[in-house]
Formats: C-alpha cells, structure tokens, sequence
C-alpha cells in the first residue's frame, strides 16, 4: 500500500481519476446542505461519516418529492439518478407494466437515466413509448417470474431479446432488474445496463441496487395508491350521480343515456360518442318470421350475441362535441352506413362482449374507420 505522498501525487497526475471518485463517494457540499443545516461532523475525512449524512440529505429530498404523487416520476427519476452514479451503471430505465384490452406489455416511462441527465429528457412521451409484451426480454421475464434478474452476460442469457436495442442503436452487455410489486402484483421494473469500466456489476453494486429498488418501490406504490384512490372515488361519485338521475326520469331511455353520459364524457374527454340500441327481442313472432318461410327473404346469417340474439342496432344516439355547440342525433333503425356502423365496431364489441381501447383507429387493419 503506498503512502500518503504517492497516493496524493497519483491524484494530482490523475484529476479525472480523482473526479470520478469522488462523485461517487463524497460529495461536499451535503456535508453543509443537508437538511438545509449546518452538520457537525467530527472527523471530515471518515467515509462513513460522509456517506450517512449523504444518504440522510437523499433521503430527506426524496421524502420532500413524494409529497405531491402527482409527481411520481421526478422522484423516480432521482432514485434511479442515485443508482446510476452509485452502481456506476451506463444507464438506468423504469418500465411500467399495464394491460391493454387484456393483454399484458411493458412500456417506457423514464429511459436512458445517467447520473447527470435532465428529467425532461429522460421522461418519456406517450407518442414515442416503445413497448412490447411481457413474454419477451429480460425485463419481461422479470415481471412474469416477479424476481431480480443479475444478467453478467446478455448473450448467454436465453431470456434477453435485442428488440429494445434495435429501436436504440444501443448495445446492451449487462444488466440487473427488479420488478416494482403491488402485493402479489407487479406495477413496473427497473434497470440497470453496462458497469462502466468493468464488464459486469459486482456484488456490491448487486446490494447497492438491490437497496435502492427498495426506495423506487416506495415511490410507485405511494403514487399508485393514491391514483387508484383518486380512480375510484371519481368512479363512485359517477356512479351515484348517474344512479341518482336515472331514478329522477324513467320515462325515456335517450334523456337517461343523455344525463348519463354528459357526465362519463368529462372523464373520457372525447370529441364524440355513439350509444347502439340493440333490439332484446330473442324469440321473433310469428309474423317477423313469415317473409322467410315464404322465401320472400333470407334467414339472418350475421354475428349474434353470447346470449344468442341477433344482432340488430334498432337505434343510435349520436352526441357530437367537437363543434362549439353540442348536437344530439338521435336515429331510428340506423343504415348500414352509419359513420360508426360501417367500421363494424360495434358489432364485433355485441358479439363478442369485449371493451375495445384502440390507439391508432386510422392504422388499424380489422376494423375499417371513416374519415369524418
């Protein structure tokens, strides 16, 4: 081990050296700024000492940014800042797991963290979101099997795809991960790819991020308790004023779905909505039926319901919001070529029972959508 003198003649040859040391291990100013005090600290050289009132001065920030849940990603964002320069990780990401029209995928909300990036441009918009399903990848993998993945080598990895790497240009070598859970439920993954200077984390970068996941994990599940308190209490509060107004006319159906909807459309922020009456009847009378015996019209061939009704919109309710004035249509035994008929939507959703959330209407290939 060498002495005082070398080592500080190493680093006064080596400043860049010195630099990125002590970026990671010290920085000075918490010693004065932590918790906006001034900190006594007996021996100013003692690591440990430095270290504690560093990871209290983080603490504290993190603490004063989960206040506002809205601002859930922020605080994220800095948990992961603090990975990247502790772990020296090349760059770290968090994926948020959902499911759209029953199927599970991964989607970026904060992508490529260094230790020293901005925020806004490490968070990402919803229009340039990459995302992918949960079968696939070492991220995926992390969801399904809800444990830490420590990949030393990506290419002896058989989870690991290159898709993300394809839409980067980006060369992924090695990586840790570990799933954000809700209970027995995942809510998201985050990551961190290619040790600098080494060719794959160490066991104590392994403890360092294993620790941090911890704080990220409490900054999702405060967010996503609080969102999901905030969902339902504005899902009971429609409820009960749709309740309410159905109670105070009976009489017509469109004043019902009228009332109904003025409110859900606050919510939904859409330009336009259709409501599709179908006819309840499951068994014709006679007289329905009499054409067909008499060859005077073919049987109904089309899709039926689950409960096997034919599948007939003997009404719609038109409600255009885009123009300044609100219209209201209301069309009885609609044609075939009604703007909302004719994409087959609406028949597809009766027959099959299903929510339908579609992102890019225009692109999709089953339905067929009219320029309006």
């Amino acid at each position: 081990m060498g002495d005082k003198d070398t080592v500080e003649k190493f680093l006064d040859n080596n400043p860049q050296f010195a630099t990125e040391y002590f970026d990671k291990k010290i920085k000075a100013d918490v010693i004065t700024a932590a918790f906006n005090n001034k900190v006594q600290v007996k021996d100013p050289s003692s690591y440990k000492d430095v270290t504690a009132i560093q990871e209290s001065e983080f603490i504290f920030e993190l603490v004063k940014e989960m206040q506002d849940y809205s601002q859930m990603e922020k605080a994220l964002h800095k948990v992961l800042q603090r990975i990247a320069l502790m772990i020296q990780a090349d760059r770290c990401s968090y994926f948020v797991f959902r499911s759209r029209n029953g199927c599970p995928e991964l989607t970026t909300v904060l992508f490529d963290i260094t230790h020293n990036s901005t925020f806004q441009s490490n968070l990402v918009h919803p229009n340039v979101e990459i995302v992918y399903p949960t079968d696939m990848g070492i991220v995926g993998y992390t969801v399904t099997s809800k444990k830490p993945q420590v990949v030393a080598d990506v290419k002896k990895d058989s989870h690991f795809s290159d898709f993300v790497d394809k839409q980067t240009k980006y060369t992924t070598k090695c990586m840790l991960t570990a799933p954000i859970m809700s209970g027995k439920d995942p809510i998201g993954v985050i990551t961190a790819l290619n040790k600098q200077g080494a060719d794959e984390f160490s066991k104590s970068d392994i403890d360092l991020f294993t620790k941090y996941a911890n704080f990220a994990t409490l900054v999702c599940l405060q967010a996503h308790t609080a969102y999901m308190w905030d969902v339902e209490s504005r899902r009971s509060q429609v409820l009960l004023w749709s309740a309410s107004k159905v109670f105070e006319e009976l009489t017509d159906i469109e004043r019902q779905f009228h009332k109904a909807l003025y409110t859900v459309r606050t919510y939904i922020k859409c330009e336009r909505y259709s409501v599709g009456l179908l006819d309840m009847t499951k068994d014709k009378e006679f007289f329905d039926e009499w054409a067909i015996k008499l060859g005077e019209q073919e049987a109904y061939k089309g899709p039926k319901t689950p409960d096997g009704r034919e599948i007939a919109f003997y009404k719609i309710i038109d409600y255009l919001l885009e123009t300044e004035k609100e219209e209201i249509k209301v069309i009885p035994g609609p044609p075939a070529d009604h703007w909302a008929l004719v994409s087959g939507l609406p028949s597809y959703v009766a027959e099959n029972g299903f929510i339908c959330n579609m992102m890019n209407a225009s692109a999709d290939e089953y339905f067929t959508f009219q320029v309006i």
